[in-house]
């Protein structure tokens, strides 16, 4: 839960500062938003692949951990 959390975090601190920076340079707030999002428009369909990838695999990774510590807590009080 704390690495969710942490990166929840990091990408919320990544965010801010983007729309800070284009704020700061003169942009109005809806072209910065969509400044923001305009990586997304030119993915293409392997980099769709290994960013939905790479977020199932933080998401199991969690969910086994947390599987590993519920098994390791009920050996531990048997």
């Amino acid at each position: 839960m704390k690495v969710f959390i942490t990166i929840i975090f990091v990408l919320f601190l990544s965010i801010s500062t983007n729309i800070i920076i284009d704020l700061l340079s003169g942009f109005k707030l809806s072209k910065t938003m969509l400044n923001l999002l305009n990586p997304f428009w030119v993915i293409e369909t392997g980099e769709y692949v290994m960013l939905v990838m790479m977020c199932l695999i933080i998401i199991v990774q969690q969910i086994f951990m947390v599987m590993k510590n519920k098994a390791d807590n009920q050996k531990g009080s048997n």
